[in-house]
């Protein structure tokens, strides 16, 4: 430590003092941020490498089609967005399934875009019908084989008898009320001449045939 002729530190000193107290701090600041810009990088490195493959469309395709071989590719997602698309390992499963939305190259497949059933054929229609509570079996569900009678409407005079659908037909929807006094919206799959049937019946009844699951839940 060097003093001035009357024995106190000369002002240089402190100057040059209150320089190394400055630095130490801001070589702190620095290599902090030197540190923390090498554990980000070495983070997204990590999170870029960490993806897994799943299944996407390899063209567009519409809603309706059936999806084939052909139709499918393999790309990478992030490994924490995997579980949300279909795994390239379950690629297989999804051949035969028909698309329930448009479909865009390259996006990756969700189960919801996807359905087992079969698309319409052309003689075929979808045909939605109002039941009465009653009318209906309560556990009725999508996929049931139903056979369906139709009632004339009685206010309007006409006392023919029941008359029943020619075809069995297939459970596309069911709706079911929001209280006991309700009506539930049934859509069918059949023939494109259940929609007159339908249409000009007074009220309808469903009967479910032999074939169909009615094991009674626990």
């Amino acid at each position: 430590m060097r003093y001035g002729s009357n024995g106190v530190v000369a002002p240089d000193d402190l100057d040059q003092g209150n320089t190394r107290k400055r630095r130490i701090p801001e070589m702190a600041i620095g290599l902090v941020l030197i540190i923390g810009g090498a554990v980000g990088s070495l983070l997204l490195y990590q999170s870029a490498s960490n993806t897994v493959t799943v299944v996407a469309l390899s063209r567009d395709v519409s809603r309706g089609h059936v999806v084939t071989a052909n139709d499918l590719v393999a790309v990478q997602v992030p490994g924490d967005a995997a579980e949300m698309f279909i795994s390239g390992s379950d690629a297989q499963q999804i051949v035969g399934k028909t698309l329930t939305i448009d479909g865009q190259k390259d996006s990756p497949i969700v189960a919801a875009m996807l359905s087992s059933r079969s698309p319409l054929t052309s003689g075929e229609a979808l045909v939605a019908a109002s039941i009465e509570i009653g009318n209906y079996p309560p556990r009725l569900s999508e996929g049931d084989s139903v056979q369906l009678v139709f009632t004339p409407d009685i206010t309007t005079g006409n006392i023919t008898p029941p008359t029943m659908y020619s075809s069995v037909v297939t459970v596309w929807s069911v709706s079911s009320p929001d209280d006991s006094l309700g009506k539930a919206v049934v859509t069918f799959r059949g023939p494109r001449d259940l929609a007159l049937a339908v249409a000009g019946a007074g009220s309808v009844h469903i009967a479910l045939i032999q074939g169909t699951d009615t094991t009674t839940a626990p």
